[in-house]
């Protein structure tokens, strides 16, 4: 089909218009321009489209596209603000989870219980993408920001009150993870409606949020735990919460009208979209990277290495300072390298650092080095999804396929952190080793996730490439 051809059908009204096939179309009418020098076709502008002028606006006047900033720099300090009372809040779960097994806590309580109380969290968050979608498409965007900020508050708060397990694994995983689903869900599309070619750099500022939040809650919550005890410790948590994000919730706004974006519950024809797919693979493996190296470094460094639990904890913190900073710096690189050709990298980094650094470690100074590494660069999935989607599919199909891209997600979020620990068990009761070298299945795994995930983006860059031309940034 011919440009000409697809805008007429488009003008009349004759079929829905795929940011895609009008992109390609002026493409293929191109002539004279190197293979490889022109724009991808998944990142069409979305002024591009025929009559989109003609739309109301939601927080930006009519035919003038995506600002690039404007109020998205205050969408961007709301996410900040935002990631930090939730992503971040997340974080402390492990200092909850030491003090759990310390303490005997919870009867019955066993570190392989625990972990899945942490995955059910972050899993029940990613499935709850058709919750989200459905709720914004009825609504808009604010009744699920309020659902997800109550759920927040009164999960960590329901929590500090429980004494049994199971209704702490209601509350701590169940509630408090449908809050982090509507927050998030409803929030991933919102910044590629105020920013274009700076995307990637807002959106690493804002996920920067989570390092932040991790940095301040850990030892805000581990001061509370020895003061006031676990239930209060919870409840302040939860409080804190509510008072970030009753102001959040508000200032949020999008610009769904001006860029005619939809908001399906859930499409499954993204799980066979031949460039989707190979996203979606890469987010699987990087995922479970993420989960495993995350929730055994401290675990590694005091019942590997046989370091104190201060130092065990100091290089949580470290994690989290490292992930505020690299994560704006990743995004910048992002912007400037093409997002695919980046987050290949990127993680390809994730990937040998766990079997050079961290798998030869045996001092409190090559774990430090890891956890700046590892930080810096394996939460660049949550930079990134966003972004590589949008570039994809187009940012009017953006919410439908993110719906899909989180929900997969959920699998490998909730068996990461149990999956590392089985690993260890093996080779601890079925290997016979102990110290460091029962951890060496856990890391190599790891990194091997890491590496696998980076190689699934390769096939994303021959699809929207059209070739197999690796330095073409895309």
């Amino acid at each position: 089909m011919t440009h000409a051809e697809v805008e007429t059908k488009a003008l009349n009204g004759d079929e829905v218009l795929d940011l895609y096939d009008l992109d390609r179309a002026r493409l293929d009418s191109m002539t004279g321009l190197e293979e490889g020098c022109t724009r991808p076709p998944g990142e069409a502008r979305v002024t591009d489209l025929p009559g989109i002028e003609e739309e109301g606006q939601e927080g930006g006047e009519a035919g003038e596209g995506i600002p690039d900033g404007g109020y998205g720099w205050v969408v961007v300090g709301c996410m900040v603000a935002m990631n930090a009372c939730t992503w971040g809040m997340n974080t402390t779960y492990g200092v909850f989870t030491a003090y759990y097994m310390q303490n005997n806590y919870f009867n019955g309580g066993s570190t392989f219980r625990y972990a899945w109380a942490g995955g059910l969290a972050v899993a029940t968050g990613l499935a709850c993408g058709p919750l989200a979608n459905l709720l914004c498409r009825a609504f808009g965007i604010r009744v699920p920001l309020i659902l997800g900020m109550v759920c927040i508050s009164l999960g960590q708060c329901l929590a500090g009150i429980c004494t049994q397990y199971w209704s702490f694994l209601i509350c701590q995983g169940v509630v408090f993870g449908i809050g982090l689903g509507c927050m998030l869900i409803t929030t991933s599309p919102l910044l590629a409606h105020w920013f274009d070619r700076r995307l990637s750099l807002a959106q690493g500022f804002a996920n920067g949020g989570s390092g932040l939040g991790g940095l301040i809650f850990a030892n805000t919550t581990r001061l509370a735990l020895e003061r006031l005890g676990v239930k209060w410790a919870l409840i302040i948590n939860g409080c804190i919460s509510l008072v970030v994000l009753l102001p959040v919730v508000f200032l949020l706004k999008g610009r769904h009208k001006a860029l005619q974006t939809r908001s399906m519950s859930l499409e499954l024809k993204w799980f066979v979209h031949p460039g989707f797919v190979w996203i979606l693979l890469w987010a699987c493996f990087c995922m479970i990277a993420y989960f495993v190296a995350l929730y055994s470094l401290a675990a590694f460094a005091t019942s590997g290495l046989g370091l104190s639990q201060a130092k065990g904890a100091s290089l949580q913190s470290i994690l989290s300072a490292a992930q505020m900073i690299g994560r704006p710096c990743w995004g910048l690189a992002l912007d400037k390298g093409g997002r695919i050709n980046m987050t290949a990298i990127c993680y390809l980094v994730v990937g040998i650092s766990c079997l050079a650094i961290w798998l030869p470690a045996t001092s409190y100074g090559v774990l430090v080095l890891f956890a700046i590494v590892q930080g810096a660069t394996s939460g660049t999935i949550w930079n990134a999804a966003a972004p590589i989607t949008a570039q994809m599919v187009g940012v009017k199909h953006l919410a439908s396929a993110l719906s899909i891209f989180w929900v997969t997600l959920a699998i490998p979020a909730l068996v990461g952190q149990p999956l590392a620990i089985l690993l260890l068990e093996f080779s601890e009761n079925h290997q016979g080793r102990t110290g460091a070298s029962a951890y060496y299945n856990t890391i190599g795994f790891s990194g091997a996730m890491g590496i696998t995930g980076s190689l699934m983006l390769i096939g994303a860059k021959r699809y929207q490439q059209g070739n197999w031309k690796i330095l073409t940034k895309s």
